[in-house]
């Protein structure tokens, strides 16, 4: 589905009252996953439940980054953890509606909820405060725990055309000889952890998928590790010795 499209469903839903409470957002970027949770959560808060930027007061407010009843939670790339979630709720079971009706929160990404943050968010889910609205992203709904896809009313958005994008530094190791790609970790392990994340998953979806299938496994695993381990130097290494072996 294109985005307009989508976030003029959502607007009608609003203006009958019948919106959804729990919504979960699939694309394969990141940043447009992003700018759409915001853009639909502006709508939510707007006054005139306009698409367009109408600079009403409430849309000033969230543009302000002022709103209480508003959270995003997460970067994308990290784990969730259960406290996190925790927090989310507790803050909004004592958060007044200061704007309007609704209370909204984004998660960043419903893959990297733990199995106990993904439990706590269920009942949350199941039980939400009073016009709370979830709304989740994923850039892999197969690994959204089943038990929250299947509360969710699932909105997958047709990923934008983009020129070519220059090779990231995984693509760049991946046409390395053996020893290079050995002598890599040491670059690698200097890279913020969810920066890493990132990079590995535009590598997987657009160049080992497709190109280095005998490393998908492993580059998953070693994304997983990244995410919820703390032996990140020893994921990086076991990882690259086995691209050293198998490219």
């Amino acid at each position: 589905m294109k985005k307009r499209e989508a976030l003029e469903k959502f607007v009608e839903q609003l203006k009958n009252q019948k919106m959804f409470s729990s919504i979960l957002v699939s694309n394969d970027s990141q940043e447009s996953l992003n700018n759409f949770a915001n853009e639909l959560s502006k709508i939510i808060f707007c006054e005139n439940l306009s698409i367009e930027n109408d600079q009403c007061k409430n849309c000033k407010r969230f543009e302000s980054k002022s709103l209480s009843n508003f959270v995003f939670l997460g970067d994308g790339s990290l784990a969730i953890n259960k406290a996190d979630v925790i927090e989310l709720m507790q803050k909004f079971s004592l958060t007044t509606n200061e704007v309007n009706k609704f209370k909204v929160y984004v998660l960043a990404n419903a893959e990297n909820l733990k199995n106990e943050s993904g439990n706590s968010l269920l009942k949350f889910i199941e039980e939400p405060p009073e016009n709370t609205i979830a709304i989740l992203l994923t850039k892999n709904k197969s690994q959204v725990l089943p038990t929250i896809k299947s509360r969710c009313k699932l909105v997958v958005l047709e990923n934008e055309i983009k020129s070519e994008a220059p090779k990231n530094l995984i693509e760049q190791i991946l046409e390395k000889d053996k020893n290079s790609i050995l002598l890599s970790n040491s670059e690698l392990k200097k890279i913020e952890k969810s920066q890493l994340i990132a990079m590995l998953e535009e590598a997987y979806g657009r160049t080992i998928i497709k190109n280095h299938l005998n490393i998908a496994e492993a580059t998953l695993q070693l994304i997983n590790d990244l995410k919820f381990t703390f032996q990140t130097n020893l994921a990086i290494d076991v990882f690259l010795i086995h691209v050293s072996e198998v490219i």
